[in-house]
């Protein structure tokens, strides 16, 4: 398909926070061929798993999705985020939340494919927060590491591209904005990991990534 119509979902990584220029716009941009290409970002900062495949719910954005070429997915960090506010580090209540979040992102992908079997689409994983620097560590790198493992299957389960930045972000204080976002440097290596995942014959090319002008369509 020539003409790329692209539909960014998820949470705050999504929307952009602590970058100039987020992933998603860096992937638009190396995706379209025309002109007539379009990218709407619907990234809302603090959206969670839940709440992503409640709105998935609604008719009219089943229809939208079923017209979309491309699709990003970043999901979950919000979940884990309330459970550590509200319970701190519990062993139990960040189990029970790494089972909500696999089920509802499950349901998620399933509903993608449902609305449009053809679509490209991607999945980010889990990064380490720089907090897990500081305190449970090896809880932190544990949990993550389960979690990228569930989201890897669920995509081979659904036919969506998995994108695996823990590596990349592991000790890198310098790819953050604040204790969760990355900042412009951290957006730069999440649009080359989206990159790579959708074009392999790209792997670690400095050509970078192209302009950074969009359209963007609410």
């Amino acid at each position: 398909m020539s003409e790329i119509a692209y539909l960014a979902l998820g949470d705050s990584l999504t929307e952009g926070i602590g970058a100039r220029v987020p992933f998603v716009e860096q992937f638009f941009n190396h995706l379209r061929r025309t002109e007539d290409c379009r990218l709407r970002n619907w990234g809302v900062s603090g959206m969670t798993s839940e709440e992503l495949f409640s709105m998935l719910g609604n008719p009219g954005i089943g229809r939208l999705i079923a017209r979309m070429s491309h699709i990003t997915v970043t999901t979950g960090g919000c979940d884990f985020i309330r459970t550590y506010e509200t319970n701190g580090v519990s062993i139990i209540s960040l189990t029970r939340t790494m089972r909500r979040v696999q089920k509802q992102v499950d349901r998620i992908l399933g509903l993608l494919r449902q609305y449009n079997p053809e679509a490209t689409i991607h999945l980010l994983g889990f990064y380490l927060p720089l907090p897990a620097y500081e305190q449970s560590l090896w809880l932190a790198t544990r949990l993550i590491t389960s979690m990228n493992q569930a989201y890897q299957r669920l995509c081979r389960q659904h036919g969506v591209h998995w994108v695996d930045p823990f590596d990349t972000f592991l000790h890198r204080h310098d790819y953050f904005a604040d204790e969760v976002h990355p900042n412009q440097k951290g957006h730069d290596e999440l649009a080359r990991l989206f990159i790579q995942a959708s074009d392999p014959e790209r792997v670690e090319s400095d050509e970078g990534l192209p302009d950074q002008s969009t359209k963007v369509i609410s």
